[in-house]
């Protein structure tokens, strides 16, 4: 079997970074207020996820939520007629501005309903470019944090930032903060040293990081480290036999050792330390599909064991994050990673929470993925429940983002 790793993780150089624009983006102008009636609001992170009541929003932001509140003058009234509320959902894994222009990837998001995404590696002043756009309401698209530069111990894509010491590393994040980074992004070729600078270096400066874990360094220590997140299913592979020469004729046996007590220990360690788990299932089952036959059979056979072991990680009480990393299809991609999720033995809530509460909360955005007084307008109306079928995440009907109503029309015209 010839191992895949995706062209976004093979790479490399430095670009020159430029400081945040000193001037803070427009606001737009405030929407009209806006009332919606008879819904059925879901929060994955409740332990009773479901109540019926109304929203109010004013401002960009809820102010009410109650069986029978009181409705601002002039507000638009909606009669959702019992449809479903769910929070905007969350890309963990995009990339909007790594390979080739942005395009109309966050057109695209928005139209599916993605309405946050965490960038993981990118040309930092274009994303930057595209987050002050949006922020001023002059183009139509998601939230976005970001890691900007990716730092890795060898030039391998063009956002990357090559670090081989500690000194490197540290001096690369006081670097990077000032520049407009929300977190650090790190790959595999980092060496331990590097990677132990990222980790001192994050912690004093308030940062997190994520990403791959290096080579050189086990996913228990990198988990006893502080990393926020990991990132691919196939990943886990690629760590227990560095050289990626030897995992092909060794993936049967390494997957064997994780579906066992050596896996449980690495599940453990990542649940005791808070270290949140991205597989990206529908990153590599992607390449599948654009795989020659004999290849493409190849990984299908390694995709069914990786999602065993994704699978025996979340049974194991790992936070799970439900991301992408894909260039193409954007937001439609993300619907099938939640369906990829339940597959792997996820509940329906357990899923939805993986692209909205726990997304939130890895990305230390927690009012990002709830439906709640105070909080950001930006959330879904659904068809059908997704608590019933996680498939029903496709009957978006409507969106508000930022406080303004997305009817289906629009949402039709964003996804083209």
């Amino acid at each position: 079997m010839r191992w895949h790793i995706p062209a976004l993780v093979v790479g490399a150089l430095i670009l020159p970074f430029q400081a945040r624009p000193p001037a803070p983006p427009q606001a737009p102008p405030p929407a009209p207020a806006l009332v919606i009636t008879n819904v059925s609001i879901v929060d994955a992170s409740a332990a009773t996820p479901t109540r019926i009541a109304s929203i109010v929003v004013q401002g960009g932001r809820i102010t009410a939520i109650a069986a029978s509140p009181r409705f601002p003058d002039g507000a638009q009234v909606i009669d959702a007629g019992g449809k479903f509320v769910v929070p905007g959902l969350w890309d963990m894994h995009a990339h909007l501005a790594a390979v080739g222009p942005v395009g109309l990837a966050p057109e695209r998001l928005v139209g599916h309903g993605v309405l946050h995404v965490r960038d993981m590696g990118g040309h930092l002043n274009q994303l930057l470019a595209l987050r002050t756009t949006i922020e001023r309401g002059t183009r139509t698209g998601p939230t976005i944090v970001l890691a900007g530069p990716t730092l890795n111990g060898e030039q391998s894509a063009d956002f990357h930032r090559k670090v081989t010491t500690g000194t490197d590393a540290r001096v690369a994040i006081r670097q990077l903060q000032p520049a407009g980074v929300d977190f650090i992004k790190i790959h595999r070729a980092l060496s331990r040293e590097a990677f132990n600078g990222v980790a001192s270096e994050t912690k004093r400066n308030g940062l997190t990081f994520a990403g791959h874990v290096p080579l050189a360094v086990s996913w228990i220590d990198a988990a006893r480290a502080g990393m926020r997140t990991i990132e691919h299913i196939q990943t886990i592979f690629e760590n227990i036999q560095p050289n990626p020469a030897l995992v092909p004729a060794q993936f049967d046996a390494i997957f064997a050792r994780l579906n066992g007590p050596f896996g449980d220990a690495i599940f453990a360690a990542l649940k005791s330390n808070g270290t949140y788990f991205d597989p990206t299932l529908i990153g590599y089952e992607a390449t599948i599909e654009s795989a020659a036959p004999a290849v493409a059979e190849r990984r299908t056979a390694a995709f069914a064991k990786m999602k065993v072991i994704a699978g025996r990680a979340a049974k194991a009480g790992v936070r799970m994050l439900a991301g992408t990393d894909v260039l193409d299809r954007h937001g439609e991609m993300l619907w099938r990673e939640l369906e990829r999720l339940v597959e792997i033995g996820l509940t329906p809530q357990q899923a939805l929470a993986a692209a909205t509460s726990s997304a939130a909360d890895a990305a230390l955005r927690p009012a990002l993925g709830r439906v709640a007084v105070g909080g950001p307008a930006s959330f879904l109306i659904l068809d059908a429940n997704p608590l019933t079928d996680i498939r029903n995440i496709r009957t978006v009907s409507s969106v508000v983002l930022r406080g303004r109503l997305r009817g289906a029309d629009e949402l039709a015209r964003l996804r083209e």
